[in-house]
């Protein structure tokens, strides 16, 4: 998987770059003076998490079907799609 905070870097130097008139690229490694776009990366993880969400993939991981499946009845069992759902997020490793 592709770490978040870096495709995020890259979607935001290329959209620079585009307003520019450059070229799009595929590693940020390549442009100097990119280093900046990391921190921004940074903010908008930080913006989405103070808005009350997290990115999750659209499919989910094993360890997320796994998560959900131990979570969805209680020790009594009781069944919540809440508490599975929680649990498939925190497995997730959503950015946080």
């Amino acid at each position: 998987m592709d770490d978040l905070r870096e495709v995020i870097a890259l979607a935001l130097l290329n959209d620079d770059r585009k307003a520019g008139g450059w070229p799009e690229v595929k590693s940020r490694e390549t442009i100097p003076n990119s280093e900046g776009y990391p921190r921004n990366a940074d903010a908008a993880l930080a913006a989405i998490k103070q808005a009350g969400f997290v990115v999750v993939r659209a499919v989910p991981t094993e360890a997320m079907v796994e998560a959900g499946d131990a979570a969805f009845y209680d020790d009594d069992g009781s069944e919540s799609l809440a508490r599975t759902y929680r649990a498939m997020i925190e497995a997730s490793n959503a950015p946080t």
